[in-house]
């Protein structure tokens, strides 16, 4: 079995991005004693020229330096695919709440304040190079059996984005538990903003971990059919609410309009993942300022319509049906601007469809509107509460 030590002199390469000399050459020489091979630039412009030219496993950087600073950096980074995907850590002087928490939203998978241990920075060092290694090696191996052939071409991107929304929200939890394992924090309101950030990549890992579930019991036959009251206030809103701060920087206007004059009946937790997905697909697409309306309408005996709106681009007629494969929007390549596994649209008909109903595209003058039927209960229909 291979030691650490010799898995970091094989080919570990560390970029190092430090405007100051002294502290640039004290850092490269730190890492090369811990066996990592170490290139470094003095700035961000610098930084993108030598990663695209020797693709590191791992950035450190500072954040307020010339030319181009370490936020603009990493958005750069984020916008070529052959950099995207480089896990970076800041290291910086900044240590107020709304500093760190622009670093670690803006992508970074770490952030060190100064002064700081060497033996800190290498273990967080470590520690972020074990969380991504195994899916950055697999991802490689994907593409080098996938180059020209485009069936192998979409599940290498499947793979890239499947890694992506499993590696940055555990990273998130992850780094938040190890700060508050040594007592990083330097006041109460920066512990309670961590924590929530922390939860908040909790949920979101949950939220992937559940569709893989889902899907699993969709392919095996086995999607629960059981049709249980529901309240949608608390089943349906509150999720949705949970799901809002993902999007707080577009300043949305999220309008709930429900009718219920009757009881609904439905597998709950599917139910919620059904809605939750169709409601997230809307704000996703949705554009800042704008305005997305969940109508929920009872019928007589269980049922329910469901009709979601949004002022988004809509989808093309020629889309309305593709939009429902499964993967869909994998095959946008890998700079797509949307997250997501391309599942939930998937995921919403299956649900619907297992109880006979359907989700279907409507026909709108502007934006787009998804209605999903939930049909009235049956006589051979399990159901209680």
């Amino acid at each position: 079995m291979m030691t650490n030590k010799l898995d970091k002199s094989l080919d570990t390469l560390i970029l190092i991005v430090e405007d100051e000399a002294s502290i640039r050459m004290g850092l490269s020489a730190a890492m090369t004693r811990q066996g990592y091979r170490v290139i470094t630039a003095e700035n961000g412009s610098d930084a993108i020229l030598k990663a695209k030219e020797n693709l590191p496993d791992l950035v450190i950087s500072d954040v307020m330096m010339p030319v181009l600073d370490g936020f603009e950096m990493k958005k750069q980074f984020s916008s070529d695919p052959l950099l995207a995907s480089i896990p970076l850590i800041y290291l910086t002087a900044r240590t107020t709440v709304d500093d760190r928490v622009a670093g670690i939203r803006g992508g970074a998978d770490d952030y060190i304040t100064k002064p700081f241990e060497i033996d800190e920075l290498t273990a967080r060092v470590d520690a972020v190079l074990r969380r991504v290694h195994g899916a950055q090696k697999l991802g490689h191996d994907e593409a080098m059996r996938g180059e020209g052939h485009d069936i192998e071409k979409l599940r290498r991107e499947l793979m890239q984005n499947f890694h992506h929304e499993i590696r940055t929200p555990l990273s998130n939890v992850m780094m938040f538990l190890e700060i508050a394992a040594n007592h990083k924090f330097e006041t109460p309101e920066e512990q309670r903003e961590f924590i929530r950030i922390a939860r908040s990549s909790g949920d979101r890992l949950e939220a992937v971990i559940s569709d893989i579930i889902l899907l699993t019991d969709l392919d095996q036959g086995e999607l629960n059919y059981i049709r249980q009251t529901v309240n949608p206030d608390v089943h349906i809103l509150q999720p949705i609410k949970r799901r809002l701060p993902r999007y707080e920087y577009k300043t949305l206007n999220f309008v709930p309009i429900f009718s219920i004059a009757n009881e609904i009946k439905a597998p709950r937790h599917e139910l919620t993942q059904a809605i939750l997905h169709l409601v997230d697909n809307a704000l996703k697409f949705s554009p800042e300022h704008g305005t997305v309306i969940l109508k929920i309408k009872s019928t007589a005996n269980g049922g329910a319509v469901i009709t979601i709106e949004d002022q988004g681009p809509g989808i093309p007629m020629a889309y309305r049906e593709k939009v429902f494969d499964r993967y869909f929007q994998v095959s946008q390549g890998a700079t797509r601007d949307y997250q997501g596994l391309g599942l939930g649209l998937t995921i919403a008909r299956a649900v619907f469809h297992s109880l006979g109903g359907e989700v279907t595209i409507l026909d709108s003058a502007a934006g787009c509107s998804i209605q999903a039927v939930l049909p009235d209960l049956k006589a051979d229909d399990v159901a209680y509460g």
